[in-house]
């Protein structure tokens, strides 16, 4: 029973962040190239929501005040509903 819930614990803590490796990585690798800076995983966490949930597809999103970034999210020509 102990066990049960010490693993079901650890499956709530980590499969959140674990469904943003790639994400996080994907961001990490953009700033560093497109800004010329390396970024923290923490700080790359972050910036998740502005760069692959909020933007709109072919825009850029400005971070660290003057580098601007290309939105990430893919699903520009997807139809809902079809």
């Amino acid at each position: 029973m102990i066990f049960l819930s010490v693993f079901m614990t650890i499956t709530l803590v980590l499969g959140p962040t674990s469904a943003y490796a790639g994400k996080v990585e994907s961001i990490q690798e953009v700033i560093e190239k497109e800004c010329k800076k390396k970024i923290s995983y923490e700080q790359a966490l972050s910036m998740i929501r502005p760069l692959y949930l909020t933007c709109v597809p072919g825009t850029k999103v400005t971070v660290y005040d003057s580098c601007q970034v290309k939105c990430l999210k893919s699903n520009a020509g997807a139809v809902i509903g079809r």
